[in-house]
């Protein structure tokens, strides 16, 4: 997505760096020194500033603009919490593979029930053994 969508998503202000513009795209997030020129990083505390000019981020999260930053900048009332929510944002959870994996296998004296059925019970205080969840 671009900047500009990320910082529409996130309600933050975007204030534009050097070359770059909302139109950049961003593809995930990352820690400042990890981040790369298409990742959104953060600055929640101040302590951390002086790292702030090494970072290679496309985009950083910042509570107070700072001048003299090449980086687009999203302004956020509270940036730990806007780079959580850009991670769920960016979050993709992996998907197995289609099919049946090369190795599967199924035991010879395995059987198949006609109609298996999941059988459920509202809100059980122990959990039942999975032998009295399915009937056939």
């Amino acid at each position: 997505m671009t900047l500009r969508e990320l910082a529409f998503k996130l309600s933050c202000e975007l204030k534009a760096g050097g070359d770059r513009h909302g139109d950049q795209e961003i593809t995930g997030a990352a820690g400042m020194e990890q981040a790369t020129a298409t990742q959104l990083t953060f600055l929640a505390n101040p302590k951390y500033t002086h790292k702030v000019k090494d970072t290679h981020a496309g985009a950083i999260l910042v509570s107070q603009p700072i001048e003299g930053l090449q980086t687009p900048q999203l302004i956020s009332d509270n940036p730990y919490l806007d780079f959580s929510r850009a991670l769920a944002l960016f979050y993709q959870p992996p998907r197995p593979d289609p099919g049946v994996h090369a190795t599967a296998v199924i035991a010879a004296t395995s059987t198949s029930l006609p109609r298996p059925m999941v059988k459920t019970k509202p809100c059980p205080s122990t959990p039942s053994p999975a032998s009295e969840r399915i009937r056939t």
